[in-house]
């Protein structure tokens, strides 16, 4: 049976220091740092803020319920039909 103690011997990969955990390979590498400004995050707070109120307003439209259809304009009773059509009747000035 073989020793797992020694299976990196030959392989060229460093061997592990005694005491020191030892990390998978995408662990030990250096990432680059990202630095943030305050302008890109008052930016994003407004963005943030503007989702906030397009919401908000979403939610009261849901809240107020359907519209009800509009109403038909009122027949007119003071109108007179001829055979050209409607010809409208002009109010009286009252003294």
């Amino acid at each position: 049976m073989a020793s797992l103690h020694n299976s990196n011997v030959g392989s060229g990969a460093p061997r592990p220091q005694r005491g020191q955990p030892q990390l998978p390979a995408f662990c030990r590498t250096r990432r680059p740092t990202v630095t943030v400004s305050v302008r890109s995050l008052a930016s994003l707070q407004r963005l943030v803020l503007l989702l906030l109120v397009l919401q908000l307003s979403t939610l009261l439209l849901v809240i107020a319920g359907p519209v009800p259809p509009r109403l038909s304009p009122a027949p007119a009773t003071s109108r007179t039909l001829t055979a050209g059509g409607p010809t409208p009747v002009t109010p009286r000035q009252v003294p």
